[in-house]
């Protein structure tokens, strides 16, 4: 009886206990840069807003893996807007209701497409109907971002437009702040903007993760720590606690400093207890959770952004949002955070963002038909607004729309797939008739004409008429005409146009890769190992590391070929020489 009190006085852990006790171990042995702060606190989501403003128009076209940009940049999208804007103010000069002069507002101008291809369709409506909206409009074109805003100006995107755009550097947390005192709306009586865009934006603010249990509110926080099997000294001078002091500065040369070494950090992730007081809108999270879930992603920074807005957009105008995220709620979701390159986004909780807007009152929340199956979501918020607008708004973005769209394209790639050219040829001409200034449709079409339809001509007279819409910004157009000119004969064109694709970015692989070509059909094998070299350098995630083996072993075999020739021809001319002197 004594051994069993024993026994029961002593219990041995759990095994649950004891594989927790390892994996705590595992943790505690990391070298920690910044303990468990709120995700908007973390030198993850600092770091990567640094990238953002720092790296420009290059965070879209330049990095290993670049922030998606396409979808809001092919024009389909500037020409839906357009059209609504356009129905909007076709709605108010029939009331007598539309100022002088037009404002609008792009807040988060990426690099700069989206505005481009918005002022083309705009202008052509107006011509087209006899409208001199056009004249009067001034589109302000902003981001917090001073080299982003600079990128656009020097590469001349909107250069087509001059006198009727207008940058801003604007923090978007802090619109209500730079915006209204500007100069330009001094004359201006009333809300100044008739249409604000935001494509991409808001996901970029602050927002927290938060799970509601019995009323208490945890968020989610993350730790900063150096990554597994990393040696510091390998890649940095810093030590541990060198960084650990540059974590808690504020001063912009500590962080520069810190997002040099980004890569070699790994986040770690927990909730933690936070007072509901220190909860931006507690009480509407609190109320969503009980209705809908208890893993609530609250878009706080979204609300702040266009609480702000709303006060400066025209009764009659409108925001209109396009952003990634999630349409629906239910009970089981759970949302998190995506790194795209350096940069944080948190996709948005639109159920939320309605409750507060549309739901209270403040706004009407309109929402296109179809919208949850499409991976980017659009919707629009006015005060009032008209029958045409949105009827206008339906009309663009439904499902329908967007079906009819990509129908063409489907059945264009289909074709493609079971060899059926002729008949992917008269797809595609389909679908390019339904978006003309689609450049990257025009992009695959090229492409299509080069190999599968022989007909370079062609592919290179597409791929000129998509690089006039988007010159600067696609190093994969470039390329594109550069196969067509070297399927065509036309070597040294080609040359150039790879050359041209390195500039637009300068890491780029494929380039590099495509001039490899160009100098072995040169017979330049010195540079055409060059360009492979450097190329492998490049090429972070592997994607043309076969290729780039093959053709270096192809360029090695005809260089030795080569050198061996000489070699021989060499000989023979010695034995010449040898034969005349004893002759």
């Amino acid at each position: 009886m004594a051994a069993n009190h024993s026994q029961k006085s002593n219990p041995q852990p759990s095994f649950a206990a004891l594989a927790e006790e390892v994996l705590s171990h595992a943790q505690a042995g990391r070298d920690v840069i910044q303990d468990f702060v709120p995700l908007a606190d973390s030198l993850e989501w600092e770091l990567g807003q640094q990238y953002l403003r720092e790296r420009g128009n290059k965070a879209f076209i330049s990095d290993a893996s670049p922030i998606p940009f396409v979808i809001n940049n092919d024009g389909t999208l500037s020409r839906n807007a357009a059209e609504v804007f356009y129905a909007s103010l076709v709605e108010a000069d029939t009331e007598g209701t539309l100022e002088p002069q037009i404002f609008v507002l792009e807040l988060g101008i990426g690099v700069g497409l989206f505005a481009r291809f918005f002022l083309d369709h705009f202008q052509e409506l107006c011509a087209k109907h006899k409208k001199n909206y056009y004249k009067r409009l001034c589109y302000v074109a902003a981001d917090r971002s001073e080299r982003m805003l600079l990128d656009v100006l020097r590469h001349g995107v909107l250069g087509n437009h001059a006198g009727h755009y207008c940058v801003r550097q604007v923090d978007a947390l802090k619109a209500n702040e730079a915006l209204p005192g500007d100069a330009m709306f001094r004359q201006v009586k009333g809300k100044p903007f008739r249409a604000v865009f935001l494509n991409y934006l808001l996901d970029c603010l602050p927002a927290a993760m938060l799970r509601i249990e019995d009323g208490r509110i945890k968020q989610l926080c993350v730790r900063t720590c150096v990554a597994r099997n990393v040696t510091l000294a390998d890649f940095t001078d810093m030590t541990v606690k060198q960084l650990q002091e540059r974590a808690k500065s504020n001063e912009p040369r500590a962080r520069q400093e810190l997002l040099e070494v980004y890569g070699l950090f790994a986040s770690e992730y927990d909730y933690r207890s936070v007072d509901a007081k220190k909860v931006p809108h507690a009480e509407l999270v609190l109320e969503f959770a009980r209705r809908f879930s208890k893993h609530v992603l609250h878009s706080y920074g979204a609300i702040q952004c266009l609480t702000h807005l709303l006060d400066m957009v025209h009764d009659q105008g409108f925001i209109l949002m396009n952003e990634y995220g999630h349409a629906r709620t239910s009970r089981d979701d759970d949302f998190e955070h995506q790194r795209f390159s350096y940069a944080t986004a948190v996709g948005l909780n639109f159920p939320l963002l309605k409750e507060f807007f549309g739901e209270a009152g403040k706004c009407k929340w309109l929402e296109p038909s179809g919208d949850d199956e499409r991976g980017i979501h659009t919707r629009l918020m006015s005060k009032q607004p008209g029958l045409e607008l949105n009827v206008r708004f339906q009309q663009m973005f439904g499902k329908d729309a967007f079906e009819k769209l990509e129908e063409p394209i489907k059945k264009a790639r289909a074709c493609v797939q079971y060899g059926r050219f002729e008949l992917a040829a008269s797809f595609y001409q389909e679908a390019l008739k339904l978006q003309p200034r689609n450049w990257v449709l025009m992009n695959e079409i090229s492409s299509f004409w080069t190999y599968q339809m022989r007909d370079p001509k062609s592919a290179l007279d597409m791929a000129k008429l998509a690089l006039t819409l988007n010159p600067t910004c696609s190093a994969e157009l470039w390329n594109t005409l550069g196969d067509a000119l070297y399927e065509f004969g036309r070597t040294g064109e080609a040359n150039s146009a790879y050359t041209r694709a390195m500039a637009v970015n300068d890491s780029d692989v494929r380039s590099r890769y495509s001039l490899a070509w160009v100098c072995t059909r040169a017979k330049k094998y010195p540079a055409a190992l060059q360009f492979i070299a450097e190329a492998f350098a490049l090429d972070k995630t592997g994607q043309f590391r076969e290729r780039l083996l093959q053709k270096q072993n192809e360029v090695l075999v005809k260089q030795a070929m080569r050198h061996q020739q000489e070699y021989l021809l060499l000989i023979n001319l010695n034995h010449r020489g040898v034969i005349t002197v004893a002759s």
